[in-house]
C-alpha cells in the first residue's frame, strides 16, 4: 500500500473545481480554523517575527509550519524568528478563489 501524502498548503496547485480530493484543503482549513492561528497568519503577512511577538502558541505554530504556511529560522536549538511563505498561502488563495 502506497503511504498517503500529508496535506499540506503547498499541495494546493489546482483550482477546487478541477480535484475530487477536498483532503489538502480540509486540512488546511482546519489548521487555519482557530482565531489566533489565522491572527498569526495574518501578523506575519506585516514581515518576520518571533514566538512572543504572535499570539498562536508554539504548538500552533508548528501546526502551521507543518501545513506549510509559516518557516522559522532557527540559531542553534531557539527558533528566532517565524516568516510566512508567501507562495504557498498565495497557492491556497488562488485554489480557493478560482473554483467559482
Amino acid at each position: 500500500m502506497r503511504p498517503i501524502d500529508k496535506p499540506t498548503a503547498a499541495s494546493l496547485i489546482k483550482p477546487l473545481s478541477h480535484t475530487r480530493d477536498f483532503t489538502p484543503l480540509a486540512s488546511v482549513l482546519h489548521v487555519l480554523g482557530t482565531p489566533a492561528r489565522l491572527e498569526t497568519v495574518q501578523m506575519l503577512m506585516g514581515g518576520p517575527a518571533t514566538a512572543a511577538q504572535l499570539p498562536a502558541r508554539l504548538d500552533e505554530l508548528h501546526m502551521l509550519e507543518e501545513i506549510g504556511l509559516v518557516t522559522s529560522r532557527r540559531i542553534s536549538r531557539q527558533r528566532l524568528e517565524w516568516r510566512l511563505n508567501l507562495p504557498a498561502l498565495e497557492r491556497l488563495s488562488r485554489s480557493l478563489w478560482e473554483a467559482k
